[in-house]
């Protein structure tokens, strides 16, 4: 199973949550690319429509480190920021239970 994974948190200026998240949504042609990112995800909260979460999950540590160093993440933060309001809040993780995507 899959143990590493990824969270990060945007919060864009009022008004640009839409905007941010399409940004951000616009590297999954590059993230598709990775064989290690095994699911990523680009939520935009229903109570904050300003608030973007990106899940990802790795097969490995080193996947991860690849993820960070590539193409899709320069892509996010060269064209995102702007946007916000303060820098993406990263959260490495461990998955402690999951169910797998049908």
């Amino acid at each position: 199973m899959t143990r590493v994974a990824g969270v990060v948190v945007f919060q864009a200026k009022p008004g640009f949550g839409e905007e941010a998240a399409g940004r951000i949504a616009a590297a999954l042609p590059a993230v598709e690319t990775e064989a290690g990112t095994t699911l990523w995800l680009v939520l935009r909260s229903q109570t904050d429509a300003d608030k973007i979460f990106l899940v990802d999950l790795f097969d490995s540590e080193d996947s991860l480190n690849a993820h960070m160093s590539g193409s899709a993440a320069s892509q996010i933060f060269a064209t995102v920021p702007e946007l916000l309001v303060r820098e993406p809040e990263l959260h490495p993780s461990a998955v402690i239970a999951s169910k797998p995507a049908t």
